[in-house]
């Protein structure tokens, strides 16, 4: 149960070991630029093409902003969500396949040919901006506020899978946190154009746990982040656990946690990616948190994505 994270140098600028590893960081910023001449036999799809993905490696919030604008759109449009299928990310897929068309494939390119076989006019992907074979319609950059681009190195020198200059690739930047005009700047920088969007999560079942006491934990990209936001809420958190990012709950994860929280009378509490991938024998031991993606003028951005489709 220990907690792992992100290397704390990647968030902080001249630290000698991002020094240390720029020379690796070349090597894979020339394998990067090979994948984009790809781009020069990117294929153009009849089905129409909106894509989430992000430059700091790790949670920025893809999957809520896919689920998201899937409820916006499907209402209109016939509509599904394709996620390349990777048995780490299994909790991501049974979070999305609540309530939505999902199309898990082997590779985005089949999954778009299985789209138009089966009449969808739109797919969302949740990830895929630095997939190269097909082009997309409408992409967005999900930042989180308080990370931003941190050192704004590549791996493995810093956390980003691209260059700031990619950043003139998308339409959108959905920021998830508090306003940080820094941070803006650094988008306008690099793509004076783009729409910046701002978000924030709520709590949609918060009546559930007044009163209670509770062990948190979670294996996300940022579990202190689900830990402050349960703070934030005054849900009263005496003890939290935190796992590595799409950890898959063994057994005998989720009786050693049982066993702490009996020990200690308090509650079990964790995220409903997380709670998705647990065993249906320990979920009546488990209080699961909902959230909903509160985006700030969502109309207007649902208008803009809507105008570059329609």
């Amino acid at each position: 149960m220990k907690k792992i994270s992100t290397p704390n140098f990647w968030n902080k600028k001249n630290h000698f070991l991002t020094f240390l590893f720029i020379p690796i960081s070349w090597i894979y910023y020339l394998v990067t630029l090979g994948n984009k001449f790809r781009k020069i036999f990117a294929k153009n799809k009849k089905i129409k093409i909106i894509c989430v993905g992000n430059l700091y490696l790790g949670g920025t919030g893809k999957t809520p902003l896919v689920k998201k604008i899937y409820e916006r759109i499907n209402n209109k449009k016939k509509c599904c969500i394709i996620k390349k299928y990777r048995h780490t990310q299994i909790d991501e897929i049974n979070f999305l396949k609540e309530n939505a068309n999902i199309i898990t494939p082997k590779s985005r390119m089949k999954g778009l040919n299985e789209a138009e076989n089966k009449g969808y006019s739109v797919a969302i992907l949740d990830d895929g901006i630095q997939d190269y074979t097909f082009k997309k319609d409408i992409s967005i950059l999900c930042v989180k506020s308080n990370k931003g681009f941190g050192n704004e190195k590549i791996l493995p020198a810093g956390p980003l899978r691209e260059t700031l200059a990619n950043i003139k690739n998308y339409n959108f930047a959905l920021i998830n946190g508090d306003k940080n005009n820094e941070l803006n700047k650094i988008i306008e920088k690099y793509n004076p154009s783009i729409k910046i969007f701002y978000s924030h999560y709520k709590i949609k079942n918060k009546s559930k746990f007044q009163g209670g006491k509770f062990l948190a934990f979670s294996g996300i990209a940022d579990n202190n982040s689900f830990f402050d936001l349960l703070y934030k809420n005054n849900i009263n958190i005496l003890d939290s656990k935190s796992f590595t990012d799409h950890y898959n709950f063994k057994k005998k994860d989720i009786e050693q946690l049982i066993k702490i929280s009996e020990e200690k009378n308090i509650d079990l509490i964790t995220t409903e990616k997380n709670y998705n991938n647990i065993s249906e024998k320990f979920k009546k031991k488990i209080y699961c948190v909902k959230l909903d993606l509160i985006i700030e003028n969502e109309d207007e951005l649902i208008n803009e994505i809507n105008k570059i489709l329609f």
